[in-house]
């Protein structure tokens, strides 16, 4: 059973807030993504891919360590920044899992602060995530996820130069990428830092 994969504290706030069903793109990326593979998964909105990040990243982190980020979560804007990080929040209530949100509108020496103190996740814009990089508030040492969703905003965004900044400064991590979908420009994207990654496609 999907669920059951999953670790146990995750599984229980899963089973309350009755996410227990998962949905196609869920059932086909979760056991690889556990695995360690990098994966490109492809779908339109609506088919759980929020879901599936959060998921993943709490199952593979499950408790804090130390005080320097092991997740990077880049999003298109403030308000999915916002979503995803209240969904982390909601399904990682059980463990001790700390998060952080950034984006352009917060103020950096704020949003650098929350991230010094301590934090295992960083979920923002790509350009606010290179920025606080740049300015020596964002260690990417221990790193071990590093994740895009809606890859295809970042191209349409003209965010490619950031996240290649990023992509050449991180340490061995595995790379899930996410996007409504797959065109050249993505490709070009993606394979400055990922090498023969599994994809993935639902509808």
């Amino acid at each position: 059973m999907f669920i059951e994969k999953l670790h146990k504290k995750l599984a229980l706030v899963l089973k309350e807030k009755g996410f227990d069903t998962p949905k196609d793109l869920q059932q086909k990326c979760i056991s690889k993504i556990n695995s360690g593979a990098d994966i490109i998964a492809i779908a339109p909105e609506g088919t759980g891919k929020s879901t599936l990040i959060n998921m993943c990243a709490i199952h593979k982190l499950q408790y804090a360590i130390e005080d320097v980020p092991r997740a990077i979560i880049i999003v298109s804007n403030k308000e999915k920044a916002i979503a995803m990080k209240e969904q982390f929040d909601t399904f990682s209530k059980e463990t001790d899992l700390r998060s952080v949100c950034v984006f352009e509108e917060g103020k950096i020496d704020a949003q650098s602060i929350e991230v010094y103190e301590g934090t295992d996740v960083v979920i923002g814009t790509a350009k606010r995530v290179y920025e606080l990089y740049f300015n020596h508030s964002l260690n990417l040492n221990k790193l071990k996820l590093f994740i895009i969703d809606d890859a295809e905003q970042i191209i349409k965004n003209a965010w490619q130069s950031p996240i290649d900044r990023i992509g050449e400064s991180l340490p061995k991590c595995q790379h899930l990428i996410f996007t409504n979908d797959f065109n050249p420009k993505i490709e070009k994207l993606v394979s400055k830092f990922m090498v023969a990654p599994q994809v993935f496609e639902s509808n």
